[in-house]
């Protein structure tokens, strides 16, 4: 190797290191800087720059790949996966999980209030009574100690009707959905009060608006005995609220799904929330829940518009 070329080998390592140490400050207007500086003092000399260059571009490179793999370990922070919790008396626990958690990590547990939801030392959280309670997990990892806190809520079991509508237009055909928490295996059965108002289909829970008046609705769950009820007001059919009349979803086609576009920060108030509606009525047909003789015909025009069959 040649004197030049030794010596440009031994300047480049002297500028990798001097580079390396600024990098890590976050200094890279001064690395770029610092680079013409030592370009123009090879012109001065008469030197060529090229070796020197070539050097430093590889030295860049390897500076860049250090601090890259810096911030990925710093960033590698662990962590809880969630930061709230429902529980319900009797049922399942829930077992603790993490993000870039070591396997060489100590964990420990603690529960602010054990009669509520107590914690085992595997990070299983069990509900015990209705309440509130806060779980603290500690994890010491690469010589740090890092702290997260899980909101446990606990709730004795139930039911609800999740779409439940105490106010429908004669001739409305509406789809009741019941949901269980903390249970399993429901068997839901509907009843009405008063059928000549609305009459209640005892197994699917389809809600047949009649006639003006009122009825109380109940669901009732066959398993756990428990059961919820709602009144529904039937108002009389006119011209003006024909289009909020209900009607079923089940046979209409599944092929056409209405999407919102992904880009929504151009759209004007009024097509903000003709997107909002669209997207609502979409969740309702997919969930087999009723929507309006309105909803339906801007849902089939805008299905048009897609090209939807």
């Amino acid at each position: 190797m040649s004197p030049d070329n030794r010596a440009a080998y031994y300047g480049a390592g002297k500028i990798f290191i001097t580079l390396q140490a600024r990098m890590r400050i976050g200094q890279e207007r001064r690395v770029h800087m610092f680079f013409h500086r030592e370009h123009e003092k090879d012109m001065r000399a008469g030197k060529s720059p090229g070796l020197r260059k070539a050097v430093l571009f590889f030295a860049l490179v390897l500076v860049f790949m250090t601090v890259a793999g810096d911030v990925s370990l710093q960033a590698a922070v662990p962590k809880v996966t969630v930061t709230k919790k429902t529980l319900y008396v009797g049922y399942n626990s829930y077992q603790i999980r993490f993000k870039n958690l070591a396997k060489t990590a100590t964990v420990t547990y603690a529960s602010s209030d054990k009669k509520v939801a107590a914690v085992s030392s595997k990070g299983v959280i069990k509900p015990v009574a209705k309440g509130s309670a806060t779980v603290t997990v500690t994890m010491k990892q690469g010589g740090k100690t890092y702290k997260g806190e899980i909101a446990v809520t606990v709730k004795d079991p139930y039911i609800s009707i999740s779409n439940k509508k105490t106010k429908l237009v004669a001739s409305s055909d509406y789809q009741l959905i019941g949901k269980a928490y903390g249970l399993d295996g429901a068997q839901f059965v509907f009843s009405t009060s008063d059928v000549l108002v609305a009459k209640v289909d005892e197994e699917t829970g389809l809600l047949h608006a009649r006639a003006a008046g009122k009825a109380k609705i109940t669901m009732k769950d066959k398993t756990s005995g428990k059961s919820v009820s709602f009144t529904v007001t039937v108002v009389k059919a006119t011209e003006e609220n024909a289009g909020d009349v209900y009607v079923t979803t089940e046979e209409m086609s599944k092929k056409y799904v209405y999407a919102a576009p992904k880009d929504t920060e151009g759209l004007t108030e009024e097509e903000a929330a003709k997107v909002k509606r669209l997207t609502d009525i979409q969740k309702r047909i997919t969930a087999g829940a009723s929507i309006t003789i309105k909803e339906m015909q801007e849902y089939y025009i805008q299905k048009a518009a897609d090209g939807g069959k």
